[in-house]
């Protein structure tokens, strides 16, 4: 398992990346990931005084068993364990897992003060890993859930700052679905957004297709949450080109469309950035956005990548608090771990529901992961 922090080997990982625009992984963005990955090290040792584990030695089955965790706390567990290995910050033998006795304690506040200062447009990544590992003990204990924690009305300002294009960690995902979304339509095109949240995929979407002379006929803007609803359609509405029909509305990917009263037209694509991923079960929610698409639609899917079926993500920690998030479950030769799949995973779930082999961007995804391990960033299409 590589180690992170490190450096990032921005030119090696640059010529790996001959389909994707340099403004999309540019020196500014390697950056910031630099300072994010050292950040999520200063919460790793943050975490482990607060939890006591200095000189901890078993599994993360036997953390959670000691300290009577609720019920989704293993999977937590199980993440930071695999974090702490991953920052050389525990060791494994045997299968257990030992903590030295003595890691330096960590000023949080000062620590991500720092970090702001060194790289502020990561300000909104970093201020969300903050939240998160300030909840997760109280969190492990029982005493609050994730998304009390997380999603209180006093928070949602920082959710709209994180899943935005201003947000220089989320903005890549975007760029790279909007990208393929723009080589995979025709002019005129009737499409489909899941989950669109505050509306950034949406803006990044609207403009690669602008640039690429493919404006839309029908988009179709859906959310779950109203106040995203509300805010994100407002963004569509003032980017919309002219004679473009917009249509708003809620829509939730565990239920059959037919129940959810969509417009009456197959779509020439299917659209969703960070969604499909959190799908109960991943198979049957494709399935059902294929009976939405016309002959030879386009199922266009923005997620982070897991870099393979049980490799932890040092990021996963504010989507793990969510019950929603742990409750997808698994499935032999598509998901191993709650969340996030992995390349392999999307690539059998696609084929399960009856789609062909997805074409993924950047094509080299598995090379640029063995070069940077926190390389998430890739876009899927299946027809």
């Amino acid at each position: 398992m590589s180690k992170l922090p490190q450096p990032i080997p921005r030119q090696a990982l640059r010529d790996l990346l001959p389909d994707v625009p340099e403004t999309v992984f540019s020196e500014e963005f390697t950056r910031a990931c630099e300072v994010l990955d050292a950040f999520v090290g200063d919460c790793l040792r943050f975490l482990v005084h607060e939890l006591s584990l200095g000189g901890f030695a078993g599994t993360a089955e036997d953390f959670a068993r000691l300290r009577r965790h609720s019920p989704h706390g293993l999977a937590l567990s199980r993440w930071l364990f695999d974090c702490l290995r991953l920052y050389g910050l525990a060791e494994e033998q045997d299968g257990i897992v030992h903590v030295p006795a003595i890691v330096p304690r960590v000023d949080l506040e000062a620590a991500f003060a720092a970090a702001v200062a060194a790289s502020p447009q990561a300000e909104p990544a970093m201020a969300v890993q903050k939240l998160a590992t300030q909840a997760l003990p109280d969190v492990l204990a029982g005493k609050t859930t994730g998304e009390e924690a997380l999603f209180s009305l006093s928070q949602l300002d920082l959710w709209f700052s994180y899943f935005s294009n201003r947000n220089i960690h989320y903005a890549p995902t975007n760029a790279l679905a909007a990208l393929a979304l723009a080589r995979a339509v025709g002019p005129q095109a009737r499409l489909l957004e899941l989950g669109g949240g505050g509306g950034s995929a949406a803006e990044a979407a609207l403009i690669a297709l602008w640039d690429a002379g493919k404006p839309p006929a029908l988009y179709v803007f859906t959310e779950v949450h109203p106040a995203f609803l509300r805010r994100g359609s407002r963004l569509v509405r003032q980017l919309l080109p002219e004679g473009c029909q917009l249509e708003a509305r809620p829509y939730d990917i565990e239920l059959a469309p037919e129940e959810q009263g969509l417009p009456g037209v197959l779509f020439d694509a299917v659209f969703a950035v960070n969604v499909l991923h959190l799908a109960s079960d991943v198979v049957l929610a494709l399935q059902r956005l294929r009976t939405l698409l016309a002959p030879g639609g386009a199922l266009v899917l923005g997620e982070l990548m897991r870099p393979s079926f049980q490799a932890p993500v040092h990021l996963e920690l504010p989507f793990l608090l969510l019950k929603s998030y742990q409750q997808a479950k698994n499935q032999d030769g598509i998901r191993s771990r709650p969340g996030f799949l992995c390349q392999q995973g999307w690539q059998n779930a696609l084929r399960a529901a009856g789609f062909g082999d997805a074409m993924v961007l950047p094509a080299t995804l598995d090379r640029c992961l063995a070069l940077y391990p926190g390389f998430y960033c890739a876009a899927l299409v299946a027809r």
